[in-house]
């Protein structure tokens, strides 16, 4: 393993640089995944991860010329209230335009209510921020989805892989994303679903990205008995709230910023937010191995239990009065005891 130094700054003055890295082999991935605060990993950006990936080659026009007529979705953020949805080419043309996108609405796009994604009155809702396609998910565009991959140091390490595609779209959540947005887009502080390892591999622009330890995300964040950030709830590391977050400088916060080429790989369940230095592309995928592979079982069991036991009721074999328990027979036309089943089991 070879380590370079980043020379870029730090938005916290006790902050610390994540360690760029090239060359992994699997001792070292056990020790970053395995060791750190707490003992949740350690994040870092591999240099030589994505030298044979296709995706090096994409640009902005090419993305519009080929996928331009995609129907996208975007907002200002996770949490955000107002969604809009209109066409890829469009939504490009407005992350591109050397005006400010903060307040602009892409051409052509509408918005949508983002509980029903029925249209909603313009006069009702505004922009609160630069539209952002944030996890464009890309599983179900398989021609985009081919142009990049895991990194070398996980294709023998990532028990995904071993998941038949019709199983992984079947039960469970996507696990191949796209993130496009503006200069001033911003993914605010959150940890990813599932307690997946993931990475983040920028394509074109640069992205800045704060993160921080599960361990210590009492310290930046309100979170669930899950470790899961509470929407919206996590510090603002641009400007910083030491009134809600007084124990934030006993935190230990790690910062980048992301150059084409370079591929951050997130330990399970760490904080981070994302800040777009200028217009860009990032793609990324999840990934389990014997690390997380407890927790990210727990986690989808929970997600899925009400979709796997209505499956189940269904099957044919499944039919028989002498095999059918008393809840399955009711849960076909009561939802609530599988909403039950789900509280039971998360108690």
């Amino acid at each position: 393993m070879s380590v370079s130094e980043d020379t870029n700054g730090l938005w916290f003055e006790h902050g610390q640089l994540v360690p760029r890295m090239s060359k992994l082999a699997a001792t070292d991935i056990d020790e970053l995944l395995g060791g750190g605060i707490g003992n949740c990993g350690t994040p870092f950006i591999v240099t030589d991860a994505t030298q044979d990936w296709s995706c090096k080659d994409w640009t902005f026009d090419w993305l519009k010329e080929t996928y331009g007529h995609i129907a996208v979705e975007t907002a200002a953020s996770f949490e955000s209230p107002v969604r809009m949805t209109g066409r890829l080419g469009d939504y490009i043309d407005y992350i591109t335009d050397e005006r400010d996108p903060a307040g602009r609405v892409p051409h052509g796009f509408d918005y949508v209510d983002p509980e029903t994604r029925d249209p909603v009155d313009h006069s009702a809702a505004v922009p609160d921020g630069p539209q952002y396609l944030v996890s464009w998910d890309l599983e179900e565009i398989s021609s985009i989805a081919d142009h990049f991959h895991q990194p070398y140091f996980m294709r023998n390490r990532n028990l995904l892989d071993r998941l038949m595609p019709e199983t992984k779209r079947g039960l469970f959540n996507k696990h191949t994303f796209a993130f496009i947005g503006p200069k001033g887009s911003l993914s605010q502080l959150h940890n990813d679903h599932d307690h997946t390892h993931s990475y983040l591999s920028q394509v074109i622009g640069r992205k800045k990205l704060v993160l921080f330890s599960p361990a210590e995300a009492h310290l930046v964040a309100k979170v669930d008995r899950f470790g899961f950030t509470i929407g919206g709830s996590g510090v603002d590391p641009r400007k910083p709230d030491l009134k809600r977050f007084p124990r934030l400088m006993d935190a230990h916060p790690f910062e980048c910023v992301l150059e084409p080429g370079d591929l951050l790989f997130l330990p399970s369940g760490w904080l981070h937010c994302a800040y777009g230095l200028t217009a860009g592309v990032s793609v990324a995928k999840d990934s389990v191995d014997h690390l997380n592979f407890g927790k990210w079982f727990q986690s989808m069991a929970v997600t899925n239990l009400p979709k796997l036991a209505s499956r189940i009721v269904q099957h044919p074999s499944f039919q028989a009065e002498a095999v059918i328990p008393d809840w399955a027979a009711q849960s076909r036309t009561d939802p609530s005891i599988l909403s039950f089943l789900t509280r039971h089991y998360q108690a």
